[in-house]
């Protein structure tokens, strides 16, 4: 993304040079200095960048579910999250939303500006709820006759944004495995976009993954795709025999060996894939496993998980300063404060 914007270039390339300056003399103070308006020029290409990508994760959910689900869909946008002070209350609100809605807005709007609607009444005070995790459902209007039940496209979480861009910066994958101390956090680190097609059952699963397999850049359902003009579709450039995906990975938590399974009991067959040049991680997951899992979005098992993945990035921080103020700053950004702030070993000025 930064590569093919010449704004984020620009940007991140200042953050790496001050890296590496710091990273030649430890000692040295590091001062990052940025002007109002061009933090309002990164704030823009980031949101258009981030939009980009997010439009060839929903163009991708359009083209799949216009495959598999066999006609016209709906969309809805789901938001899960636990009442406030409590835990134990988990809540899943669900609105359906236009196609307009869902490519007009970024994703991490979507759930927010929902939310925005309702408020939890404690105390005989009014107050918003909190966000867990949301995600766009795709669900056909009628029974399909292969057993494809919905497809749901992932909504990545607001921090995840700025978490993500300093993870790259410090290409945080590749110390967190050097490091023996921080690599039973290497599974914490990276997130990709994703899209699940949920089955009806284990021998459904088996039989959509291969279907996803041979699937080509031309078919008959790709007619219905009007008014997605803003992304080439998957015949540009390509033989219409060629396969739609390019799969890179996958790795069967279905129908394994049980000692390759998740402990969690957690069920699918995961592929990581190729389209237009980015990487999307498409699950196949049968109805039942589908639902406990949302169950588990609010609860423990989820919280769990975030908390773990924040822990690396602190453990990170304490080794690695300059990685804990990157991440201060690059929230700053998202954001939307302009605020002068720094550390034992850094400083970033607002001018």
């Amino acid at each position: 993304m930064a590569m093919n914007d010449p704004v984020l270039h620009r940007f991140i390339s200042y953050l790496a040079e001050k890296k590496a300056e710091q990273e030649a003399d430890p000692d040295v103070h590091v001062r990052i200095e940025l002007s109002h308006d061009f933090i309002a020029s990164v704030r823009e290409s980031f949101r258009q960048n981030i939009l980009d990508g997010e439009r060839h994760l929903h163009v991708l959910s359009h083209l799949l579910s216009s495959y598999f689900l066999e006609g016209e869909f709906e969309l809805h946008s789901n938001v899960i999250g636990v009442l406030p002070w409590d835990e134990n209350r988990p809540f899943h609100i669900r609105e359906r939303i236009t196609r307009e809605t869902l490519f007009s807005s970024m994703d991490i709007d979507l759930g927010n500006q929902m939310l925005d609607n309702f408020r939890y009444r404690r105390d005989r005070d009014w107050v918003p709820l909190e966000l867990s995790a949301n995600f766009v459902e795709y669900l056909p209007e009628k029974r399909t006759s292969i057993g494809v039940n919905r497809l749901t496209s992932r909504v990545k979480a607001e921090e995840e944004l700025w978490n993500k861009v300093t993870d790259e910066i410090f290409q945080i994958d590749e110390l967190v495995i050097r490091d023996k101390h921080l690599r039973h956090y290497s599974k914490y680190v990276k997130d990709i976009f994703g899209i699940k097609i949920v089955c009806d059952d284990i021998p459904t699963c088996l039989k959509v993954h291969d279907m996803l397999r041979s699937i080509t850049v031309v078919g008959p359902h790709w007619d219905r795709l009007e008014g997605l003009e803003f992304v080439p579709m998957p015949s540009e450039g390509r033989k219409p025999t060629d396969p739609l995906l390019d799969f890179i990975e996958t790795k069967d938590y279905l129908t394994g060996p049980p000692d390759l399974m998740k402990k969690t009991g957690w069920r699918a067959i995961k592929s990581v894939t190729k389209w237009q040049g980015r990487l999307f991680e498409i699950q196949v997951q049968p109805l039942a496993n589908y639902y406990l899992e949302l169950d588990h979005m609010a609860g423990p098992s989820h919280r769990s998980f975030k908390l773990q993945r924040d822990a690396m990035r602190d453990k990170v921080a304490q080794g690695v300063p300059l990685y804990g103020f990157y991440r201060d700053l690059l929230k700053m950004l998202f954001m939307e404060s302009d605020i002068s702030f720094e550390s034992a070993n850094a400083s970033v000025v607002i001018q």
